[in-house]
This record gives C-alpha cells, structure tokens and sequence, in this order.
C-alpha cells in the first residue's frame, strides 16, 4: 500500500535504482529480520469518544479525518476537516490552540498512534472516534459528500 507511493517519490527525488519489497514490513519481521524502533510517541492513552457523544454536541470539537482525500469526498461528518493520516506530519501546526480534536479514520484503529504523535506535537485534547467512521455510519448519523464537477 505505502511502498509503491514510497518508491514514486524515491524516484521524484533522483533515486535511479529503486526496488518495492512487495512483502513489506510485516514480511520482512516474519522473516525473522531486524527491524529498528526509534519513534518515541508519547505512550499515553487517547480517550475514545462515541458517536454519540460528539453527534449530540459536534460544535465542541474540532474534527479531524485522517481517511484518504478520496474517502472522505464520499461521505464524512459534518464540520470535519480532512488532513489525510500520510500528510499530518506537514499540517500538525494548524491544529495547535484547538481545545478538544477527535480523530476520525475507517475503523478507529489508526487514531492512536496519530493521537499519539499530535500529543507529542503538543497538542492537549485529543479524542479517537470509538470505532471510527464505519461506527458513525452503522449508527445512523448524518453523513456528508463533497460535491465533484
């Protein structure tokens, strides 16, 4: 999923031999090869919220979607603003000041570490969607699109 848009912009920065390891890192730790840790995330917990809980009050939060572009143009909550999981590392700094953010994503699963890197970043409240957008929707609550030409 990431290694081909990893090696296109390998090639955009001049690399001339690029290669995809197509089993990826999971492939390669069952291998039984060595991988290097150094990401130091903040280990604390990022609260869920339910969909309930910000459908009764979604002028309280700041919502974030970390889905794909194309994702979110079919369908998001109201008041989201999209900042795709791959593109957060460049736009952290707009969501600095903001006093309580939910992070949305497909299935509420790829929250905590983007919650947990915001914290590292500075960032106080942050809430994860329990269960993310696919809870939202199997609930019942409104979903909007973004109209295409």
């Amino acid at each position: 999923m990431y290694s081909p848009k990893a090696a296109s912009l390998a090639i955009e920065m001049g690399y001339n031999d690029v290669q995809i390891y197509r089993p990826g890192i999971i492939g390669w730790a069952k291998s039984g090869l060595q991988l290097e840790h150094n990401v130091l995330y903040s280990e604390e917990g990022v609260p869920l919220i339910s969909s309930k809980v910000l459908a009764t009050s979604p002028k309280s939060y700041e919502i974030i979607d970390i889905r794909p572009k194309a994702h979110f143009k079919k369908g998001h909550i109201a008041g989201a603003k999209n900042v795709d999981l791959e593109d957060l590392h460049e736009h952290y700094a707009e969501l600095l000041g903001l006093d309580s953010v939910v992070l949305v994503d497909h299935k509420g699963k790829l929250t905590l570490t983007a919650g947990r890197y915001l914290i590292s970043k500075g960032i106080k409240t942050i809430y994860r969607l329990d269960g993310g957008f696919n809870a939202w929707v199997k609930e019942g609550f409104q979903v909007l699109q973004v109209e295409t030409d």
